[in-house]
């Protein structure tokens, strides 16, 4: 490298790497066939040095892309090491203990070359609508009911395209034009990344990448150390127990060891439930990416994410468990599992953080529908939804209303919704008494009604579909918990035409049928009796809490069509309710 790197020159060339990716993604979009990527961002774009470190990504990103694609990228260098690299190779897998954990997100690399020097490489992890198989259920038995296994192979060798795999997808897959839509988008991705890095290389004179990369991963790495640093060395514990789904009848449980040993942290899930026969399973790659991304937010939120944030962090779980489970294990849905590894660490490590970890969030885990059918003018259509119950409150905020964690995904409109498939939009608004209670509220969920279309607009045959609502309900084993005192978000049903629905089961909609979704709230962050009566009354007056729930879950007694506070009585019905909580505690 001819230059030297100064403090200002590699926050600027730190942020250009991201700058390169982010543009990248916006290709993506703009090019892309489906809206899974085009409404529902679930993506992610990398960039990594010639010797496979990971150096940036793009800002819209599915966290469990994150640490997934460093471990991609080993085993793509493995297959195809870099001597035996041309310009316009294109390596590809779906494979999930090797990429993202299931079978519909693809993830593609490319070499970079500079004036015949490889300098570095560009991935791009797209989901895609199908891949073929089963359609998206928890029903599955293995791993081969949930569609086409694409192993390492080139996808483009020396920019020709790989004909025969491409017939292969082509074959296999429900909507082909879509789906290989969605893979050229891909490669227009990495094209922007590619053209990105050549045109810094040159404009700052460099030779390759890895003095950057050496000193941004060195940069990052040092700054998760000393955040690890200051917590207090030990071994905290959690488990949570999740609702069996499908056929299961026993709960699954995720047990979690959080070792802090000065610099590093060894995240260690021995105890966890063995693999299931439903596809919730989840692989080690993907367990890791949404175990690390939860040590981050809690330690480090702010350094943008590199190798060196993830050096410090170790992940273990047993071979042929709910997080490390053994192909050909179901795994369609693993993110039953993994998106509620980082609400397992943020209880593990909240008596080490005191109050800087936030409570649970009615959001988690994903709650995605799809739909497979016709519109009324026989147009084939295949379709995902997806939508968040509330955030969990902080020690000095208010949660989020309806904000997806831990998947950082989009919400796809309603609009966009209605004009892909055959269903028509009910009812979409925030659901009152859902928010945890506390001194700091939950963030609120929401209640979604949508039916098939019926009449001159509906469709020639059944829809197939999946249904999948939220576990998380106060009375079950799995509430949205509070923090500190707070209470546990309320709500999670989920019925058709009034009556109650298996989680993920595939089901056989007509028209006229009604489908409808009660997402959670977050969870409370303190005591709910110390809440100002203020922020009470303004709660319900914006219909997020009715007035009964201010009495009961705050003490406030509301009067008059003003709402007005009747700090007298208020006072009272505090007092009274913390003296019982007292005497209860005692």
């Amino acid at each position: 490298m001819a230059r030297s790197l100064d403090p200002i020159l590699t926050k600027i060339l730190w942020n250009r790497l991201i700058s390169i990716v982010d543009e990248a993604a916006t290709g993506l979009v703009r090019t892309s066939y489906s809206i899974v990527v085009r409404d529902y961002h679930d993506y992610c774009v990398g960039i990594f040095d010639a010797r496979g470190n990971m150096l940036a990504h793009s800002t819209k990103t599915a966290p469990g892309f994150i640490a997934m694609m460093p471990n991609a990228m080993r085993h793509f260098m493995q297959v195809y090491p870099v001597e035996t690299l041309r310009e316009g190779d294109v390596i590809a897998t779906n494979d999930p203990w090797i990429a993202t954990g299931h079978l519909l997100d693809l993830t593609v690399a490319a070499p970079i070359f500079l004036d015949g020097t490889l300098v570095g490489f560009t991935v791009c992890v797209v989901h895609h609508l199908d891949i073929g198989g089963r359609m998206a259920s928890i029903e599955s038995r293995d791993m081969y009911e949930e569609g086409l296994k694409i192993p390492i192979l080139k996808l483009y060798e020396a920019g020709q395209p790989n004909e025969t795999l491409l017939s292969v997808i082509r074959a296999n897959v429900r909507m082909s034009p879509k789906v290989l839509g969605d893979i050229n988008a891909q490669m227009a991705a990495n094209s922007i990344v590619i053209a990105g890095v050549r045109k810094m290389i040159r404009e700052y004179d460099f030779a390759d990448l890895e003095a950057l990369a050496d000193t941004i991963t060195r940069l990052a790495g040092q700054s998760m150390r000393a955040r690890l640093r200051a917590l207090p060395n030990g071994i905290y514990r959690n488990e949570v127990r999740l609702p069996p789904v499908g056929a299961l009848t026993e709960p699954m449980v995720i047990r979690v060891a959080v070792e802090i040993a000065d610099e590093s942290v060894i995240v260690d899930y021995e105890g966890s439930s063995p693999e299931v026969e439903a596809a919730v399973n989840c692989t080690l790659p993907f367990a890791t990416s949404y175990t690390a991304y939860g040590i981050k937010v809690m330690v480090d939120p702010t350094v943008p994410n590199n190798a060196g944030c993830l050096e410090p962090i170790t992940v273990r779980a047993p071979r042929g468990s709910i997080i490390s489970c053994n192909p050909p294990a179901p795994t369609w849905g693993r993110t039953v599992i993994a998106h509620n590894l980082p609400e397992a660490l943020f209880g593990a490590l909240a008596p080490a953080m005191p109050g800087q970890v936030i409570a649970a969030c009615g959001s988690t885990p994903l709650v995605a529908m799809y739909f497979n059918g016709r519109k009324h003018d026989g147009e084939e259509f295949l379709s995902i939804i997806s939508h968040c119950g509330g955030f969990g409150a902080s020690a000095d905020r208010d949660g989020y209303g309806t904000l997806c964690f831990p998947y950082n995904t989009a919400a796809i409109p309603v609009e966009v919704t209605e004009a892909d498939t055959c269903l028509v939009y009910q009812r979409k608004e925030f659901a009152a008494d859902t928010a945890g209670p506390g001194r700091h509220r939950g963030g609120v969920g929401q209640e979604v009604v949508f039916r098939v279309a019926d009449g001159s607009h509906a469709p020639p045959s059944p829809v197939a579909s999946t249904l999948r609502g939220s576990p998380r309900n106060p009375n079950s084993t799995y509430p949205a918990f509070g923090r500190d005192g707070g209470g546990a978000g309320r709500g999670a049903t989920l019925t058709l035409n009034g009556n109650p629905v298996p989680q993920g089961g595939r089901q056989q909609l007509r028209p006229g049928d009604e489908v409808c979704l009660l997402l959670p709230g977050g969870g409370g962050h303190g005591d709910p009796l110390t809440r100002d009566a203020d922020a009470v009354r303004a709660d319900v007056l914006a219909g997020l809490v009715t007035r009964a729930g201010a009495q009961a879950d705050y003490g406030v007694l509301l009067e008059g069509a003003e709402a007005t506070i009747d700090h007298a009585a208020t006072s009272i019905l505090r007092r009274s309710r913390s003296e019982s909580l007292q005497t209860a505690a005692n």
